[in-house]
């Protein structure tokens, strides 16, 4: 399975990918608002036409690029002692998934508790099978990474009824789930908004984009519903043409589609694509007719898409979850279960960024700007 198969599949994000909660940055590594990127609300400074829109635009990107200076809770309940977690990613080969759940298993370690990973594989019917065997370990929660539970809701409501709560990380909000709000609504909703800001910034308030989708993740639809409501606010700019696509199809029939899609659209400018993973396939149809030349946003902040932005690929510019501080996330919303009380404070403040040439990191993937596993510590008094 590829790094975002499901860092999307509920997604997963890890959302995130995670924008965000809230705007600003806070005042230390420790707590305060730290999501990147907000943008002012429609008929601030001007309305929704013309240089008013631009302007919004323009000030949202700075804000989104800005450094992260905080996002861990300042307040926690006390460390249960003595716990056990069973963590189920989409698939360990794909990044998007492994990589919280390595964040996860770090954090656990840190507070003092045990971790066995069981690989979901790829597939629902090896998530189930996961979640059955989680069951067997009979352990306190179970955490699944990008994994949608309504294709394991017979394995969740075998955990529900052994009485085991199953976490859902990068997943949408499901009744099913003890917790699901990692990267929240409002993470996946604000990278959509802020990479639209920045095609209509870059574009002056014209741009003319080619709307790419993919509507099999629910928590990625939440990003690209928000790119579209936002776009729809900016009068001058258009969407030439909607294209949907499955993850399946990234290999061939996304070449293609993208190809025919920039034919029959030759005036386009700017290509919005719904997360990293498939803007090699989108790059590829482009190059096919020589069409490169243009701005391209997604989301997730992938090491490959990071890897382009800072190599001048094609890639223009991504929103970006940091991945492992997802996994410490999770955690954290666990030991508030078992304390009893609300898990909603753990990712309440999830930051994301933009990443563009100017502030690519030269490692990976971004690590959320601050010391997070540091923070924590100090949070759970552990360390």
């Amino acid at each position: 399975m590829h790094v975002h198969s499901r860092l999307l599949r509920t997604v997963t994000a890890f959302a995130a990918v995670a924008a965000l909660a809230a705007a600003g940055c806070g005042s230390d590594d420790s707590g305060g608002s730290t999501s990147a990127g907000t943008t002012a609300a429609a008929g601030d400074g001007g309305g929704s036409g013309g240089s008013g829109i631009v302007a919004e635009a323009k000030a949202a990107v700075e804000q989104a690029q800005a450094r992260v200076t905080g996002g861990v809770p300042r307040e926690s309940p006390p460390v249960a002692r003595d716990k056990f977690l069973v963590l189920i990613p989409c698939a360990q080969a794909g990044e998007g998934c492994a990589q919280p759940a390595q964040g996860a298993a770090e954090a656990a370690k840190a507070i003092g508790w045990r971790t066995q990973t069981i690989d979901g594989k790829g597939t629902a019917d090896a998530q189930n099978a996961a979640i059955q065997q989680a069951i067997t370990l009979k352990p306190d929660a179970i955490i699944t990474f990008a994994i949608d539970p309504t294709s394991v809701q017979g394995a969740v409501n075998a955990a529900r009824k052994a009485g085991i709560p199953v976490i859902g990380s990068s997943a949408v909000e499901s009744d099913l789930l003890a917790f699901s709000d990692n990267p929240t609504k409002a993470n996946w909703e604000q990278t959509g908004t802020a990479v639209a800001d920045y095609l209509i910034a870059e574009t002056d308030g014209k741009a003319k984009v080619l709307f790419f989708t993919d509507n099999e993740f629910a928590a990625v639809n939440q990003r690209t519903e928000a790119f579209r409501k936002r776009m729809e606010e900016c009068e001058d700019c258009e969407i030439l043409k909607e294209a949907n696509f499955n993850f399946a199809d990234l290999g061939s029939g996304v070449p293609s589609l993208a190809q025919q899609t920039a034919q029959a659209n030759p005036d386009f400018d700017a290509v919005y694509v719904p997360y990293d993973a498939a803007v090699p396939s989108i790059l590829q149809g482009l190059k096919a007719i020589g069409r490169t030349d243009k701005l391209v946003v997604a989301g997730d902040g992938t090491s490959d898409g990071i890897k382009c932005i800072r190599e001048e690929c094609g890639l223009s510019a991504t929103m970006a979850f940091p991945l492992a501080w997802i996994g410490w996330a999770d955690v954290d919303a666990a030991n508030r279960i078992f304390n009893r009380t609300d898990p909603k404070a753990a990712t309440a403040e999830m930051p994301v960024k933009m990443i563009v040439k100017d502030n690519a990191p030269d490692t990976a993937l971004w690590d959320g700007d601050v010391d997070f596993r540091a923070a924590y510590e100090q949070l759970w008094k552990v360390g």
